[in-house]
């Protein structure tokens, strides 16, 4: 019998590939931007959007699969303009662990890039420890464990906005995240335009952790013609410890036994590629593939709310393409944890967590 849409979202569930600024429910948006006094927003095309009035804000406030790439990203923007004080950093932490304990996701590793939070003078110290304020009351009215991957933004370098002159390479973002070792901090990232900007740019910043605890999980393989390169390049010269996306991982044989030679584990994000236009199928990922092949991947939902698709929703998608069913559904989760950055005595813990919710036994 096939999983419902019901019992994954009653599943407990652990998620590595989740944007912060892109995973803010519609009405907490609203919410918070009507508490800080902002009332309209000023779409590209001139056109002025209430954000009182919810059947505007809520046509604004989502994903198109006719958008540019440029739009897409363009519009998390207005999310980040609610995370420019340590306040409204801190508020948006927390409400997303609320939502995610209300959607039986326990464990998560938030994506951020701290240097979009600091348009109006804020240091990376503060985005960063304003962000763990909210993970740390999440956790306490939640129950939601998390931590931050602290994403390099890949477009820094091409000087565009007043804040990519602070940074552009990464290598301040690097040097603040060494600096706040709290076991919150799950590592550096690297995301956005891949296009135009390759992983061997910032090799220098990379390096700087080697010899930390500081995981590294760079967006690689995500678009563009040079998809396999950019993931070999993220596991040989970044020293990748996970790969988010890599979309032609499981089409490649070489890849992956490169991964699994050198541990390095996957994030799929099916909807959010299908949706974006990365792909055309979800049969392009080749999770089957993957699974059998012994690749430690496991399923994401990168940016819920503004493409409309939960955590749950992307397992039900894949399930029922598959016809899988709870064997792989307690490997993903598995998966998940494992390649989770946790110290021994946390994922200890955490697995034990799961598998007490869950009734089955998680490794």
């Amino acid at each position: 019998m096939s999983l419902s849409l019901s019992d994954f979202q009653s599943f407990p569930k652990a998620e590595l590939h989740r944007h912060i600024d892109g995973s803010v429910p519609r009405e907490i948006v609203q919410r918070l931007a009507l508490k800080q006094g902002i009332r309209d927003v000023t779409l590209r095309t001139g056109k002025t959007v209430s954000v009182a009035n919810t059947r505007e804000f809520d046509s604004f406030y989502q994903i198109y699969d006719t958008e540019s790439l440029d739009d897409l990203l363009a519009r998390f923007d207005f999310v980040l303009s609610l995370m420019q004080t340590p306040q409204g950093i801190a508020d948006v932490f927390y409400e997303c662990a609320l939502d995610c304990a209300e959607k039986n996701i326990w464990y998560v590793e938030w994506t951020m890039a701290p240097a979009y939070h600091t348009r109006e003078g804020l240091q990376y110290r503060e985005v960063i420890r304003s962000a763990i304020r909210g993970m740390r009351s999440g956790l306490k009215d939640g129950g939601v464990n998390s931590k931050l991957v602290l994403a390099i933004p890949r477009e820094a370098v091409a000087g565009k906005k007043p804040e990519d002159a602070r940074d552009p390479l990464g290598r301040g973002l690097v040097y603040a995240a060494l600096e706040n070792l709290t076991g919150m901090i799950a590592g550096i990232g690297l995301a956005c335009d891949e296009f135009s900007y390759p992983p061997e740019l910032y090799a220098s910043s990379f390096e700087q952790t080697f010899n930390s605890c500081l995981g590294r999980m760079p967006h690689a393989g995500e678009m563009g013609l040079a998809r396999t390169k950019n993931i070999v390049t993220a596991i040989e010269v970044l020293g990748a410890t996970r790969i988010g996306h890599g979309i032609s991982v499981g089409s490649d044989p070489a890849l992956m036994n490169l991964m699994k030679e050198r541990g390095v584990a996957l994030e799929a994000n099916p909807l959010s590629n299908l949706l974006a236009g990365f792909i055309s199928s979800i049969e392009d990922l080749h999770l089957d593939v993957l699974l059998r092949e012994g690749v430690c991947v496991s399923i994401n939902s990168d940016d819920p709310a503004l493409f409309r698709k939960e955590l749950a929703d992307n397992f039900k998608a894949v399930f029922d393409f598959y016809g899988w069913g709870e064997k792989e559904l307690v490997q993903f989760i598995s998966n998940a944890l494992a390649s989770a950055q946790m110290t021994k005595e946390e994922r200890k813990r955490c697995t034990t967590s799961f598998s007490e919710k869950s009734g089955l036994l998680f490794r």
